[in-house]
């Protein structure tokens, strides 16, 4: 199953493993010993999504990395450019198919009024379909009409700590519209974010939720 391969790496990263593949998507801080990349997603340019130094530990000679133009471009080697609404033309891992989905705020500013990650920048989540299986991981955004898209993926991965992305409770309406097989909260625990927004979300959403302990 799907949510057997899939291993959290705190905030938003994740690991999945596709056969033999290794896919991370929004790799942070992770150790050192991590199996390297043959895929790499990032969803945005942000520090703790757009890691070079985690880049650099996971790559290998054939990893190749999907990312938005203002990420695509900071980047050397195996670099595929990605936009909202857009599915890569070829697999790059066999059994994976990846599509990027919007993200951005709507209602998360800065002090001067600006979104956090607005609509404009063309970050991305991603739906991966991983034999079969469907999976998304929404990026750092808010409650937002793209996620109408995705609706009926197995696994959703959401954020839950607000301030830059959704709120527990948003997320859970999130989940209301999206109705996954399973929702896993992330963005908590590293720079922001608690468990107990992960539990608050947990007793506030509508479906299955698994709360995922972190993998060093």
């Amino acid at each position: 199953m799907l949510l057997d391969s899939l291993e959290w790496l705190g905030h938003s990263g994740f690991r999945i493993r596709v056969g033999r593949a290794v896919v991370y998507i929004d790799p942070y801080r992770v150790s050192p010993d991590s199996p390297p990349a043959d895929l790499i997603l990032i969803t945005h340019g942000h520090y703790d999504h757009f890691s070079p130094q985690d880049l650099e530990r996971l790559s290998a000679s054939g990893t190749r990395l999907v990312g938005p133009a203002a990420v695509a471009e900071r980047v050397s080697g195996q670099v595929h450019s990605i936009a909202p609404g857009e599915t890569l033309e070829d697999e790059l891992v066999r059994g994976l198919h990846v599509s990027a989905v919007a993200a951005y705020n709507t209602s998360k500013r800065d002090g001067e009024g600006n979104p956090f990650h607005p609509r404009e920048a063309g970050w991305v989540g991603y739906e991966l379909t991983v034999r079969g299986e469907r999976l998304y991981h929404s990026g750092d955004t808010d409650v937002i009409p793209e996620m109408d898209g995705v609706t009926g993926v197995d696994v959703a991965l959401l954020p839950v700590s607000g301030v830059y992305v959704m709120t527990a409770q948003e997320a859970a309406e999130a989940a209301r519209r999206i109705q996954p097989r399973v929702a896993v909260p992330m963005h908590w625990g590293e720079h922001i974010g608690t468990e107990e927004d992960a539990r608050v979300f947990a007793e506030r959403a509508p479906v299955e939720v698994r709360i995922m302990t972190k993998r060093e």
